[in-house]
């Protein structure tokens, strides 16, 4: 608990502002060990409103991408933007609150399905809950539930499939804006 952590915001570091969300990566190379580099000078744009999908083999980085880009490790050369802005120079903080991830393997709480999507955003109303199931495509089986979007799920969301489980946080992330 008395571990200070490696990556810290820079002398002066300001909030991020995220209007666009265009994702640039700018020669960017990292590795997680000396002498063993998972990215060498790395150069894309996510073009903001567009699908940008990433594929490799297992072990080719991906999963490394999103996490240099949530800043959860500090880049060995070259830079990351988000609408422009050098993410090394805004807090952690607000670069995070700013980022909706929605991993493969999607983790659910124990509660209702509403509670899981709402978790997102503690203050979102019961309509933008049920407009964010709807974006991604879980209203309907959401609504064919016993208590619809009240139907309490288990831990883990062990009474639904993977796919219903990904389209809740989905929508978990869809309702955080």
């Amino acid at each position: 608990l008395d571990l200070e952590p490696r990556q810290r915001d820079v002398p002066g570091a300001v909030a991020a502002k995220i209007e666009r969300g265009e994702v640039r990566f700018k020669d960017v190379s990292f590795a997680y060990t000396e002498n063993n580099p998972v990215l060498h000078k790395v150069n894309f744009t996510a073009a903001a409103g567009k699908t940008t999908a990433i594929v490799g083999a297992s072990g080719a980085g991906k999963t490394t991408l999103v996490a240099l880009l949530q800043r959860f490790y500090d880049l060995d050369g070259g830079k990351i933007e988000i609408d422009g802005q050098d993410i090394s120079k805004v807090t952690k903080r607000s670069l995070r609150q700013s980022i909706a991830y929605v991993s493969q393997q999607p983790y659910l709480f124990e509660g209702s399905i509403r509670d899981n999507i709402r978790y997102g955003r503690p203050d979102a109303s019961d309509a933008e809950v049920e407009q964010a199931a709807d974006r991604a495509a879980a209203d309907e089986f959401i609504r064919q539930q016993p208590e619809g979007y009240d139907t309490q799920i288990g831990e883990n969301g062990a009474n639904l499939s993977g796919g219903q489980r990904q389209r809740v946080s989905i929508a978990r992330a869809i309702v955080r804006r």
